[in-house]
């Protein structure tokens, strides 16, 4: 990552690794411009990042270091995100055909509005970028090298030995007859996206999203060790 994005600790403090390192590779590739002076900022360039609410989503802009500071308002951005910048929330469901199926998104709906691609979702992208993939005709694929497992009370989804994310308490309340799926078949289905609404879940938003990109999906084995 280059040193020449600053993105501030009240912006550091509510991002993810994996958005962070987006902001920073997207720096790198010259693709942004500044909200302030409007012209490209290229990578060499010291830049900063400005993280604000739009509606429900928090919008990330870049900005020419001398054209404006890193910012963000901390307080707003920690109640949108339900007081868990940093967190996800999660439903278990049992589907008729799918069996076991875990759904989560991030709390705090980062986006990155890109000039030259439109807009990015740093954190489903980089599920993307690991296997997951958007509903298609096609039978759901698995996704290589990531297994969910249980650790204690929770669910674990990790690829390679480490933790990608954690289901805290997934494995003490799942639906009736969930974990008979789950280890009947090996596999759950999973989904991962944002705006999905999982405060009070409905499957037609859920189908909306994965239509429309704002949601991927993925088969991960299940190791009960």
């Amino acid at each position: 990552m280059t040193e020449r994005l600053e993105l501030g600790p009240d912006v550091e403090a509510v991002l993810r690794n994996e958005e962070a390192a987006a902001l920073h590779e997207l720096h790198s590739r010259g693709r942004v411009r500044c909200l302030a002076c409007g012209s490209w900022i290229e990578p060499w360039d010291e830049a900063t990042v400005t993280l604000s609410l739009d509606g429900k989503v928090a919008v990330a802009e870049f900005a020419h270091r001398w054209c404006a500071p890193a910012k963000a308002n901390l307080a707003e951005l920690v109640v949108a995100a339900l007081a868990d910048p940093k967190g996800i929330a999660y439903v278990q469901a049992l589907h008729p055909d799918a069996g076991a199926v875990l759904i989560w998104e991030r709390k705090l709906d980062v986006r990155v509005r890109d000039p030259g691609d439109g807009e990015a979702q740093p954190y489903v992208d980089a599920h993307r970028a690991s296997g997951f993939h958007p509903m298609q005709d096609e039978p759901v694929r698995a996704v290589p090298e990531v297994q969910l497992e249980l650790d204690g009370a929770d669910l674990v989804l990790s690829r390679d030995g480490e933790e990608v994310e954690r289901f805290a308490e997934g494995g003490a309340r799942p639906p009736i007859g969930w974990f008979d799926a789950l280890r009947a078949s090996g596999y759950c289905l999973l989904i991962v996206g944002s705006g999905l609404g999982l405060e009070r879940p409905h499957s037609e938003h859920i189908q909306r999203a994965l239509r429309s990109g704002r949601a991927i999906m993925g088969l991960v084995e299940f190791d009960e060790r």
